[in-house]
Formats: structure tokens, sequence, C-alpha cells
């Protein structure tokens, strides 16, 4: 009965935490138009940093700091790849591309995972995973063309699609980093990546503030979309940390990992409720995207050690 309840709770969280993260891109760009993306993405990682760094050091002390000087610098970089990287280049690709083309765009990771394991092994991918490649870039390529391969040249998104590519590509090494770190819990790997990368933050929106390519935010700007930046503060930066280590811990994370690539499925659910219409090639497009990461994640867990 115990284990039952534990499935039922992480999937109740899962399920919770999919919800959150679906509407993150739709809801990053609402934000965008009155606050620049520079200072958002500053904002919310400083915020989310000290919250949960802060609560780890009430309940743990000064050891959520003690690390060595080699994982310090480890962590920096995830904390550049996690704020700087992924949170900068996916707020920038909802300017100019719309968000559920970069949601689907940013489910790419485990994909890049794969091929990352093979160049550094120098090996060709199994047939499993380069037939998985060929569908999602299949399936990208239907999603963002609409079916009309003439869009590849023409298409005035394709600029915020190299973003949200760029994006998923930060968060692929990010994730690659994580896992290569030991010694450090979800939770603690989570606060002090979002405090290290404040800073590097914060200097990018200076500087893009000193070259006119941003401004500060005022007190106008906060009040025009505080229920977003409540959502994106609240709801992403900590309540679904705590919601996704819940899912991992009850359901374990090949079956946490593999459920979460329907993610982008809400984004278009988002567009379709506020009038938006895709076509058929579209739609196809993001089926053939989500059987293919499915079924590359299935395999991955049949093929994991046991």
């Amino acid at each position: 009965m115990g284990e039952t309840d534990n499935w039922g709770r992480g999937l109740f969280w899962l399920a919770f935490t999919v919800l959150v993260w679906g509407a993150y891109m739709p809801v990053g760009r609402a934000v965008g138009q009155h606050i620049d993306v520079y200072w958002v993405t500053f904002a919310r990682y400083l915020f989310a940093g000290v919250l949960i760094v802060g609560y780890l050091a009430v309940r743990e002390g000064a050891s959520v700091f003690s690390m060595t000087r080699g994982d310090f610098w480890r962590v920096l970089a995830l904390g550049a790849l996690g704020s700087a990287g992924f949170g900068l280049f996916s707020y920038l690709a909802v300017r100019y591309t719309r968000p559920e083309h970069a949601a689907a765009i940013s489910a790419l990771t485990p994909i890049h995972v794969a091929l990352w394991r093979a160049a550094r092994t120098r090996a060709f991918p199994p047939p499993r995973v380069a037939l998985t490649v060929v569908a999602v870039v299949f399936g990208e390529v239907l999603v963002l063309t609409h079916g009309d391969l003439g869009a590849l040249r023409t298409g005035g998104g394709l600029y915020g699609d190299l973003l949200a590519l760029i994006a998923s590509l930060c968060w692929t090494f990010y994730t690659i980093g994580a896992q290569a770190l030991r010694g450090f819990s979800a939770l603690r790997l989570t606060g002090l990546a979002c405090l290290f990368g404040s800073p590097i933050g914060l200097a990018v929106a200076l500087a893009a503030t000193a070259f006119g390519a941003t401004r500060p935010f005022g007190w106008s700007d906060v009040v025009a979309v505080w229920p977003q930046l409540v959502y994106l503060f609240v709801g992403v930066s900590l309540i679904s940390i705590v919601t996704w280590n819940i899912a991992v811990r009850d359901l374990g994370a090949q079956n946490a990992t593999l459920m979460a690539a329907f993610v982008p499925v809400i984004p278009f659910a988002w567009a379709f409720m506020q009038g938006q219409r895709f076509s058929a090639s579209e739609l196809f497009g993001v089926a053939l995207i989500l059987v293919a990461i499915v079924a590359h994640n299935l395999g991955e867990r049949r093929s994991a050690p046991s």
C-alpha cells in the first residue's frame, strides 16, 4: 500500500510540475513585453538562489557552502549555463518566435545528451538513437515551417528558433554537468547554481543596459505583470523544483523524465485556447517529436543497468 501511495503522489506532483513548466514560455513572453528579459533573468535566479540556499542554510548550517575549489568552479559554470544561458536565451527566443515552437525545441535535451555521448566515445549512435534523431529533426522542421520547407529561408521566426536551440543546448550541458557532480542533492545544487549564476546574469544585464540594448525596469512595469512574475518567481523557480524532486523520489528519475517529455504539449494547448489554430503538418510534427522522445527515454530506461 505504501508503494501505491507513493506512486500516486508522485504522479500527482509530476503532473503539477509538467503543467507549471509547460506555461513557462507563454508567460515569459508576456512578462518580456513589460520587463526586459535581461533583468527578469537576473532577478528570478537571484530570488530562487537566495531562498533555496537560505532554507538549506537554516536546516543544514554552513555546510551547504562546503565544497572543493574544483566543485566551486563547476557549480559556477552550471549557474552560468542555467541562468545566463538557458534562462536568458529562452526568454529572448520567445521575443521572435511563438512560445509553443520554443517549447518544442526545448524538449530536445535527451537527444542532445545522446549525441554528446556518441561524440565523446567517437562512436556512431546506436540505430535506435539515430532513428530518434532523424524523427525529431523531421518533426521540428514540420512544426517550424508548418509543412512549407520554403519557410526555412523566409520565416521571420527562425532567429527566435535558433535562440531556443541555443537555450536547449545550454540546458543539455547543464544536465550533463549536474549528473557528473557528486555529493550534491538536487535542491542544494539548484540553489547554489541559481545563486552563483545570478551575478553573471547581473553582469550581462548591466552590459546590455550600458550598450542601450535594454533598460532597468520600474515599479509600474512590475505592477503591469505582477501575477505573471509571481508565477515565474514562485511557481517555476521554487514550487516546481520541490514538486519535481518529490516526483523523482516517488517515481524514479527515469519515469519522471519520460513523462516530462509532454511539457511542450502545454504551450500548444495554451495557444489553442487563445484562438491559435495549427496546420495538420504542425500537429503531426509535434506528435512525431513526442513519440520519438518517449521511445528514446523508454529505450534508455531498458538499457540502464539495474
